[in-house]
């Protein structure tokens, strides 16, 4: 049946406000494309979309050759987890035109649910990911409990700052400059540790180091602008957190002035595995994930952590980083093939936990205390960092796939 330019226009409709769910949710561009154009052929159409950070392009041509184009300014985006569940399920549903109001219904239906995480239990789970994070900066328990109390803090001037959308860039310069004065008194009156430490922990909820990750990711797939654009807004973030801590930790250091940082008392090495997997729980309230994919979460980052300590124990960091990666993107396919939930759930956490944020957090740190070498070097090390991950989950996401289709194709043969 000919598709009339009414038919049409409403397929774009539809498809646009599908590719916006998509971004809005936290799909990089490669995905966000590649969803559109495998549905727009199950409606009946074909679909060329281009997605960059702000700018979504559709072109779709139907059978009889007509053509129509859709062009959005796109939103700015935010990880939700449980919104991109649904989506994938309404995607893969979608099996022709015929039901194309059902779709739109579920469509405004899944971009109303409410976020999974929000008022106290979002803080207590940020404040169980700075704890987490303070040890995975080597710090002790006092690292941990005072890092535990700034992101506590940090994530409820989250929710107030939410509330005022004009405060925009400066969210981050005035949250980090509250969390190094808190974490400089918290200093005062625990002086057994170490105030960066419990800084850099507070303030990981907002460290772009997943954000890094994934612009690489979009930039080895050839996705030029979106990865460069989410590349800047990374690094842009982290100057202006660099610059509120650097701002907060002066006016601590004059008004109430430690006299001598603490020493560090270490943990035990098993007490890292246990950190970890709380690391996964609190991460649901990062990705807005449902509480159903808490066992997914945690034994994401546990993997992760597993292949990065095995491999890099053996042949150093950088291949520690890359097979945690890889590792991390078969075990995605592999809990998508047999599931049929996103990859993404296992992915995301596991890459959080390796991600190079805090590295460049640190590494700016060290350029604005005019330690030129040791900024260059972290900085250095963050993008190569970034670099091996996207690599090692791009390797994955072509590797695996084939192979498990084929091992289905001779299932079916032999069953």
């Amino acid at each position: 049946m000919a598709t009339t330019d009414s038919d049409l226009a409403r397929l774009g409709l539809f498809l646009r406000d599908l590719g916006r769910a998509l971004h809005v949710s936290g799909a990089p561009a490669q995905e966000l494309e590649r969803r559109l154009k495998a549905v727009g052929v199950r409606l009946g159409v074909q679909v060329e979309g281009f997605a960059v950070l702000t700018f979504l392009a559709l072109t779709l041509v139907d059978k009889d050759g007509q053509r129509r184009v859709e062009l959005l300014r796109l939103p700015p985006y935010d990880y939700n987890m449980a919104r991109l569940i649904e989506l994938e399920a309404l995607c893969a549903e979608i099996d022709g035109s015929a039901r194309l109001a059902d779709y739109e219904q579920r469509l405004a239906a899944t971009m109303a649910l409410p976020v999974p995480w929000s008022g106290l239990p979002f803080v207590i789970l940020g404040s169980l990911l700075s704890a987490s994070v303070a040890l995975l900066l080597r710090g002790g328990w006092m690292e941990m409990l005072c890092g535990g109390a700034v992101g506590a803090a940090f994530v409820a001037g989250i929710l107030a700052c939410a509330r005022f959308p004009r405060l925009g860039p400066a969210v981050p310069v005035i949250l980090c400059t509250l969390a190094a004065l808190l974490a400089q008194a918290l200093a005062w009156f625990f002086p057994q540790q170490n105030p960066f430490v419990s800084a850099v922990a507070g303030v990981v909820f907002m460290l772009p180091g997943f954000m890094l990750t994934v612009a690489m990711s979009e930039l080895a797939t050839q996705n030029y602008l979106a990865g460069s654009g989410r590349l800047t807004g990374a690094f842009l973030q982290l100057f202006l957190m660099g610059a509120g801590l650097a701002i907060g930790t002066q006016i601590a250091q004059t008004l109430y002035p430690v006299a001598a940082q603490g020493v560090v008392t270490p943990l035990p090495g098993w007490a890292i595995w246990p950190v970890v997997a709380v690391l996964g729980v609190s991460l649901l309230a990062v990705l807005q994930a449902p509480w159903s994919a808490v066992l997914v979460s945690a034994g994401g980052c546990l993997l992760a952590w597993a292949a990065y300590s095995l491999a890099g124990a053996a042949m150093g960091n950088v291949v520690g980083a890359f097979c945690g990666a890889f590792a991390l993107g078969v075990g995605g396919h592999l809990y998508h093939a047999l599931s049929g939930r996103p990859s993404m759930l296992v992915q995301s956490p596991g890459l959080i936990t390796l991600v190079p944020g805090s590295m460049g957090f640190r590494g700016l740190h060290a350029l604005m205390a005019q330690d030129s070498a040791t900024g260059i070097s972290l900085l250095t090390e963050m993008l190569l960092t970034g670099a091996v991950l996207a690599v090692g989950l791009l390797l994955a996401d072509n590797l695996a796939p084939p192979l498990l289709q084929r091992k289905r194709e001779v299932s079916a043969r032999t069953g």
